[in-house]
């Protein structure tokens, strides 16, 4: 019975952290109530001091299985926030459009028909010690580009909503995007990895 009453509170704390894994707080919440089908979202710009602080927060996992309607719309805003023809990408995280749970979508150069695909929690587990130097830009940070090392191939842990714990072996420009994705969701962004602040440059208009 003692050991019970220590083991008890335990286990109910544990269940309230699972919980909030996958929960969407009220913002997040309200952001998605907002958006419409077929329409692109609000991005979140480094130059707003609120929106920086969602873009340098870390991003929390979205459980398996939680497939309500507002992920699904979420999913499909963040799609066509970066499909839009004003702000094109080959790459979106969430935290871009204000929502910090881990979830991206990349295009897949490495593939037939260079797909858009999705992905849920996704991290990278192995990066190849060869690294590249090329130039980046980034949706939240619009008038910039610059130059960045990159691991030339990683080695990716991800989730869909109906599988987990998939692995993904990626080279090339499409691990280049995998990784710059990913870092948002770690709240980190691309100038972060700058040490020449002089390889920054204003964007050619």
């Amino acid at each position: 019975m003692k050991y019970l009453k220590l083991i008890l509170p335990l286990i109910f704390l544990l269940l309230l952290s699972n919980c909030s894994v996958n929960k969407f707080s009220l913002k997040e919440k309200r952001i998605i109530k907002k958006i419409k089908p077929n329409n692109e979202m609000s991005l979140m710009l480094l130059n707003n001091p609120k929106d920086s602080i969602i873009l340098y927060n870390k991003s929390k996992n979205i459980k398996l299985g939680f497939r309500n309607r507002k992920l699904k719309k979420l999913i499909k805003g963040m799609y066509s926030t970066v499909r839009s023809s004003t702000n094109p990408g080959v790459g979106i995280a969430a935290p871009q459009v204000g929502v910090n749970k881990r979830i991206v979508w990349v295009q897949r150069f490495d593939k037939t028909n260079e797909p858009f695909e999705f992905y849920l929690n996704s991290r990278i587990i192995y990066y190849s010690k060869k690294k590249s130097e090329g130039s980046e830009g980034c949706l939240s940070i619009p008038e910039f580009t610059g130059e960045v090392f990159r691991s030339d191939t990683i080695v990716m842990k991800y989730d869909l909503l109906k599988s987990k714990n998939l692995i993904d072996t990626v080279s090339g420009f499409t691990a280049i995007i995998f990784q710059h994705e990913i870092d948002h969701l770690n709240g980190i962004l691309y100038i972060d990895r700058i040490k020449d602040k002089s390889k920054i440059k204003k964007r050619k208009k």
